[in-house]
């Protein structure tokens, strides 16, 4: 009896926390951090769920999702206690991807990932999921209600999420972790500053600062003025990402369509626990041709700060001698391949034109040894390449 006492009193303390964490923010309402009520249908090694949210529209919310363990693969029961577990967010037209969770929980996670759009994959509409519009998914609308307005329900479709993935008895609550993709990437710098139960997040793609970005400005340009300052106050995550306590990985290509390098830094530089992968050629998408999902350094993040493996390399010191040339101190567990200066000398106002070169240079014994950038380079930055083909970068210098 004690010990349930106990059990129950840490349990309100840990709720407490969380609420305060939450205290101000547009998500502090009511039910937010309560495990939600749910249906679930096994089917293909993979459960289909059915989770109820927020209100919207006068009557509770209901959002799909799927999700899948190491045990659900394989038809055993998984331990108890015994998952890291993470919550995926899709990007603008997607849904739950199947094949992200089964990737996942291959790699040993418990992992759920939600459709946002009130949509089963297939694109059927769920009784009582969120209703899009003609044109799509409302993304920049401001109604009069804010728990009708889409970021906000989608913000609270994750962390209800959250709450439901710790609910499940496999699952170990205190290690925990975030990613999603362009739009997802959006969502979830928002949601680590709220959240801060999460011990990772990975967006891929996705800043904020979405003013000095032409391609993020186009529907913000389509408000009255009013409501563009609204929405920018309320979900640009240029408000948030600074608040995020937890270690965050930023991947993007240095020609990305979505989200140009101008304000991809910007929102970087804010992040106080960050890692970086800036990539040349990089492809945006949700999947195939290593876009998204497919995207290996997301994972071995993670797994470094859920599971204790060996992550991306870590830039601990950057340094330009007097001489010009470039010295770079990097922590790493697993052995460097390669060693790479990148840099652009294009001074085209548009980013996503411009063009990028790079050359190798040395690395041994924890250091990269770099002649100075060209003197015409207007953006560079080091990187380095793993024996798994996986890409750690430096900050970007201009």
């Amino acid at each position: 009896m004690k010990k349930i006492m106990l059990l129950s009193l840490l349990f309100a303390a840990f709720n407490c926390t969380v609420q305060a964490q939450l205290e101000g923010s547009l998500w502090d309402v009511p039910g937010i951090l309560d495990t939600p009520v749910f249906t679930k249908e096994y089917r293909d090694s993979v459960y289909e769920i059915i989770y109820t949210g927020l209100a919207y529209k006068g009557v509770p919310k209901k959002t799909f999702a799927y999700y899948a363990t190491p045990g659900s693969l394989s038809g055993r029961k998984d331990e108890p206690g015994s998952l890291p577990a993470v919550v995926l967010v899709h990007g603008g037209g997607g849904t739950a991807f199947i094949g992200w969770v089964k990737e996942w929980a291959r790699r040993g996670y418990a992992a759920i990932a939600m459709d946002g759009r009130g949509n089963r994959p297939d694109g059927t509409h769920i009784p009582d999921g969120f209703q899009e519009t003609a044109s799509g998914t409302p993304i920049y609308t401001i109604t009069s209600t804010l728990q009708d307005q889409w970021m906000f329900q989608a913000v609270a479709d994750i962390i209800k999420a959250h709450n439901l993935i710790r609910s499940f008895p496999e699952v170990d609550t205190a290690k925990t972790a975030l990613a999603g993709i362009s739009w997802g990437g959006v969502l979830t710098l928002i949601t680590a500053g709220v959240d801060h139960r999460f011990k990772a997040a990975a967006p891929i793609y996705g800043c904020g600062f979405f003013p000095t970005s032409p391609a993020l400005g186009q529907g913000l340009n389509a408000l009255s003025a009013a409501d563009r300052d609204t929405w920018l106050r309320q979900y640009d995550p240029a408000h948030y990402v600074a608040r995020a306590p937890m270690p965050i990985l930023f991947v993007n290509g240095v020609n990305d369509p979505a989200f140009y390098l101008d304000s991809y830094i910007k929102t970087y530089e804010l992040a106080a626990n960050k890692q970086l992968s800036l990539q040349i050629g990089l492809k945006h998408g949700h999947y195939t041709e290593g876009m998204g999902y497919e995207i290996k350094e997301h994972y071995y993040f993670i797994d470094h700060y859920l599971r204790n493996r060996p992550g991306l390399a870590l830039f601990a010191r950057e340094e330009q001698r007097k001489n010009g040339r470039l010295l770079v101190k990097l922590k790493c567990e697993t052995p460097i391949e390669a060693a790479w200066l990148h840099y652009t000398t294009d001074t085209t106002s548009n980013l996503l034109e411009r063009k990028w070169q790079r050359r190798e240079v040395q690395y041994a014994h924890g250091r990269v040894y770099a002649g100075k950038p060209p003197s015409d380079a207007v953006m560079w930055y080091i990187s380095v390449t793993d024996i798994r083909g996986v890409q750690s970068s430096g900050r970007i210098h201009q």
